[in-house]
């Protein structure tokens, strides 16, 4: 079989990972990336794992060296803060194909998941990293962009993008926060936006702090005392934060989704070049992975696809990677606009809701599989993952 030559464009945690996983089929890859290896590590964030990437991540033999690099948690408090309602989700709570797992997920640090990837690029030997694109178009049989939500390539490509500002931003940073049980992450559904916390480490967390733009504009602007102040009133389960550390960010929210490029079926949007949705729920970059794992899987079958697939090879992946992604931006729209308000009339609901997940463990076990993983299920060689009637084989 011939192997294909193939460009990524940008090499954050997407493009890393979708170069990583065509080399390991030994096609010849040309990464694309601007910034050099120190400046792709200077992200101060975390990322949540769910259970469908660590098994992405076992197929490409990479889980345990990023399972020794992340903080596994095997509970996660789920709190509506406006009604005082809260469930806890453990690992028992995992569906029948995760239950040798002790963790229910995993938090790794941007820095550290960069480290592992660009030392496996950098040693890979189908892998050639250039800086500057001085390559032609026309010598590789598929062009796929990852370079972010602002890709400069979607531009150029002049790809249909649909995108919706939400009314709220958000602030993140690291924070040693003292009184929560060891291993528990939280999701916290406030009335002007959810908060997350991302356990790093046993008193380490990643602060993700959604809110109105005035309010985020606000925090901003307040001394750290005043922001610690602030967060204390905020956090549950008698948590007390200690002190920041490292630098705040913000950013802008958005639900956005590309068509595919109809006017050259070999060049395909990746990530958040294609796609945004709200980050509650901490689905952002497993959704990415999962686009990596899906066009991964699409190539190495190339020879086996219909020619009516290989002429609209683009249309086909976006068919079939639209089920999870329009499911996921439904799911976290519903989230944001049920749960953080103050609309009396939904009260009871969001009561029942939270009711039902603490007294029925099917239905609990199901909304959480949800978060975890993902709609589409795919047959990993290890880990027999169930293959259900949305699967389409090649």
């Amino acid at each position: 079989m011939i192997k294909k030559n193939i460009k990524v464009i940008g090499s954050g945690p997407t493009g890393s990972l979708l170069a990583l996983s065509l080399a390991l089929d030994k096609c010849h890859v040309t990464l694309i990336e601007p910034l050099s290896d120190s400046e792709l590590l200077k992200k101060d964030k975390g990322y949540a794992i769910t259970q469908c990437t660590r098994k992405i991540f076992e197929e490409l033999g990479l889980w345990d060296n990023i399972q020794k690099s992340s903080f596994g948690f095997d509970s996660l408090s789920i709190i509506d803060d406006v009604l005082s309602q809260s469930v806890l989700v453990r690992n028992n709570d995992l569906k029948s194909l995760n239950n040798d797992q002790t963790d229910i997920g995993w938090v790794v640090e941007h820095k550290l998941l960069m480290e592992l990837l660009i030392n496996k690029i950098n040693n890979n030997e189908f892998i050639n990293k250039l800086n500057f694109d001085t390559t032609n178009d026309g010598d590789f049989d598929f062009i796929l962009a990852s370079d972010g939500r602002e890709s400069s390539t979607r531009k150029k490509w002049q790809n249909k993008y649909f995108k919706s500002l939400y009314n709220q931003k958000c602030i993140s940073f690291k924070a040693f926060l003292n009184g929560s049980p060891p291993k528990r992450a939280y999701e916290i559904f406030k009335s002007q936006g959810p908060l997350a916390l991302l356990p790093l480490s046993n008193n380490i967390y990643q602060v993700i702090w959604f809110s109105s733009e005035s309010d985020t504009k606000s925090k901003l602007q307040m001394t750290q005392k005043k922001l610690l102040e602030k967060l204390k009133n905020e956090l549950p389960d008698k948590i007390i934060p200690i002190k920041i550390i490292g630098n705040i960010s913000s950013f802008s929210l958005a639900k956005a989704f590309a068509l595919p490029n109809l006017k050259n079926f070999k060049n395909i949007l990746v990530g958040e070049s294609a796609h945004s949705f709200h980050p509650v729920g901490g689905q952002g970059l497993n959704s990415c992975i999962r686009d990596v794992y899906e066009l991964s899987l699409m190539i190495n079958n190339y020879e086996k696809l219909s020619n009516i697939y290989r002429k609209f090879f683009s249309l086909k992946y976006f068919i079939n990677r639209s089920l999870d992604i329009i499911s996921l931006i439904l799911f976290t729209e519903f989230l944001v606009t049920f749960f953080s308000n103050k609309i009396f009339i939904l009260y009871p609901f969001r009561y029942l809701i939270f009711l039902a997940m603490r007294k029925v463990s099917f239905i609990r076990i199901n909304i959480f599989s949800v978060m975890t993983d993902s709609i589409r299920r795919y047959n990993f060689k290890k880990n027999e993952f169930i293959s259900s009637k949305f699967r389409k084989f090649f």
